[in-house]
């Protein structure tokens, strides 16, 4: 896997933005998935707290870096960055979830954490067909 930081071209050993979310769901689709998930957050459910909190925290910060690399806005960066090293921090604590070659503590995310973000996606998206399998009940409907 090649791949490269967002802004710098620097290569990075993580999958390409084209590799990594073509399987994805639309952005819209994908928000939409994003604050469902948040929502059950903050119930009581059947999903275990922490894979349900993993699963948020992927798919926020893949469609932050999703719409940063469509975007000229430094806010929309700074976003992705934000979202990603939350991300890693998570991933940090509770390595449960990590699924990509690379872990969390690897150097290869001191220049950028947007890259594993990438490489979790990636290895996320083919183990439930881009979210597709990963939906979430709305909590409200019990």
């Amino acid at each position: 896997m090649t791949g490269h930081h967002p802004r710098t071209d620097e290569g990075l050993d993580a999958p390409l933005p084209e590799s990594a979310y073509a399987a994805a769901l639309g952005p819209a689709a994908e928000n939409t998935a994003v604050t469902r998930l948040q929502t059950a957050l903050r119930h009581d459910g059947e999903y275990p707290r922490a894979s349900l909190e993993r699963e948020f925290r992927l798919r926020r910060a893949a469609l932050a870096d999703r719409l940063a690399l469509q975007s000229d806005d430094e806010q929309d960066v700074t976003e992705a960055a934000r979202t990603a090293y939350e991300l890693l921090a998570f991933d940090l604590t509770d390595g449960r979830f990590v699924l990509g070659p690379a872990g969390p503590g690897s150097s290869t995310w001191e220049t950028s954490a947007r890259p594993y973000v990438r490489q979790e996606y990636e290895r996320w998206a083919e183990l439930t067909d881009g979210g597709r399998d990963a939906c979430v009940k709305n909590p409200g409907s019990r």
